[in-house]
């Protein structure tokens, strides 16, 4: 069994399907400036259930795919809001009552709500990711980059081949980790496998590299570099529908930024 997650499937036919890819960036940007701009412990969590009502509504994104992906991010920002918390400048007021006091270590709530808010904002920056790329297509993505925005073909198509080589990378870790427990060179104890991981680090960046090579081998032999313009047979089109979702992603954003204020 694999830590890692299984390709997310979503949806055929969530809205978020039916719009140009650089559509559902520019929506999820406005949520990112939201998520950026402040942070109010109420806004973020109000764009944290935003983003979990829409995954399934918008993107077909089903919840049961969402918490194994979202662990990771969940366990740190818990650690960064408990740090900042802690450290937060606002616990030295002397006039404020203070929730925890155990010497040098003091807590109040303007100091805990600093906190919440700084790791509620880690949150829904990754909840927004997920609903804007959760089940794109990546080589859909790269062409309405190069239609739309205009970006170079060399640029574009490199940027989706990197992207691409992050579930290798994945299954990559697994393999070696399988190829060093059947050659019996896993050690068992912490300590031991804490090091052996290093080894296993080197292993997947040597892997990267000639991948590397091998893609840009293969964009230099497709005339990726030859500085002419390119044809188009995969056309990504703008309707109505990308103006509708752009103009509800910034009211949304706008709404549950000042809603309460």
């Amino acid at each position: 069994m694999s830590f890692f997650p299984a390709p997310l499937t979503a949806r055929p036919g969530a809205l978020l399907d039916r719009v140009a890819p650089v559509t559902r960036l520019v929506a999820g940007s406005a949520w990112l400036v939201g998520a950026v701009a402040t942070t109010d412990v109420g806004v973020g969590l109000r764009l944290c259930l935003a983003a979990l009502v829409a995954l399934p509504l918008a993107a077909g994104i089903p919840w049961r795919s969402v918490p194994r992906r979202m662990a990771p991010i969940v366990i740190g920002a818990a650690g960064l809001a408990l740090v900042a918390a802690f450290g937060s400048e606002l616990n030295r007021d002397p006039a404020t009552p203070a929730l925890l006091d155990l010497g040098a270590v003091r807590l109040t709530a303007p100091g805990l709500a600093a906190g919440l808010g700084l790791g509620l904002r880690l949150v829904a920056i990754a909840l927004t990711s997920l609903l804007v790329f959760g089940g794109l297509d990546t080589t859909r993505l790269a062409d309405s980059l190069v239609q739309q925005w205009r970006l170079p073909d060399r640029f574009a198509f490199g940027t989706i081949a990197a992207l691409r080589l992050a579930p290798l990378i994945a299954a990559d870790w697994t393999a070696v980790g399988a190829a060093r427990r059947l050659r019996g060179l896993e050690p068992r104890w912490l300590p031991g496998r804490v090091v052996a991981a290093i080894g296993r680090l080197f292993t997947l960046l040597v892997a990267a590299i000639r991948r590397a090579e091998r893609a840009a081998l293969a964009m230099d032999a497709r005339g990726f570099d030859s500085g002419t313009a390119r044809s188009r047979y995969r056309l990504v089109s703008v309707g109505p529908l990308d103006g509708v979702v752009i103009a509800g992603a910034v009211g949304s954003a706008v709404a549950l930024v000042l809603v309460g204020r």
